[in-house]
């Protein structure tokens, strides 16, 4: 007999407590940019053992502004800005599309939509998720290919950026009001 699931709860991302930290590889040294920037949303319900339930499907749906990604060298912030079109599309997003439980306890994988440059693109990767009282925290890391994007990545002379990048997400989301 399959267990009843408790009704899905939203939560609002809680900026103060999130960050999204973005590394490259190039030929010179590892660029690290990070955001804390983050707005949006989780729906979830849960199973009465703490699991996150399936059934409703969750839903969630996080963004940023692109300007709010700092790596501390001025700079390579402003390249990152005019090779992403940020003038054009002032805000990178997520929307979660599927979940399903993997073989470690609080371990998902999910299926989602980036939006980057105004071309939405879909991924996968796992991520874990924890209730707290009166909140989530999300934690997940994916590589994401900026070709995918249309994007082309920086290529000055001796500096050559890899085009994948390492996202890790880490969100708290608090119950919604």
């Amino acid at each position: 007999m399959q267990s009843k699931a408790d009704a899905a709860t939203r939560y609002e991302v809680s900026s103060s407590d999130s960050s999204l930290v973005v590394n490259a590889r190039s030929t010179l040294h590892d660029v690290r940019a990070s955001t804390a920037a983050l707005t949006g949303y989780l729906s979830a319900g849960w199973e009465p053992d703490g699991r996150l339930a399936i059934s409703p499907e969750p839903s969630m749906h996080v963004e940023f502004p692109l300007d709010s990604v700092r790596s501390g060298n001025a700079i390579q912030d402003r390249e990152m800005l005019k090779m992403a079109d940020a003038r054009r599309f002032p805000k990178a997003a997520a929307d979660l599309r599927s979940v399903e439980p993997v073989a470690a306890p609080a371990r998902y994988k999910a299926t989602g939509d980036i939006t980057l440059a105004g071309r939405s693109r879909s991924y996968s990767g796992e991520f874990s998720i924890a209730r707290a009282e009166g909140g989530v925290t999300v934690e997940g890391e994916i590589g994401v290919d900026i070709r995918d994007f249309g994007l082309k990545p920086p290529n000055l002379l001796i500096l050559k950026v890899d085009p994948v990048l390492r996202v890790r997400l880490r969100l708290l989301a608090r119950r919604a009001e």
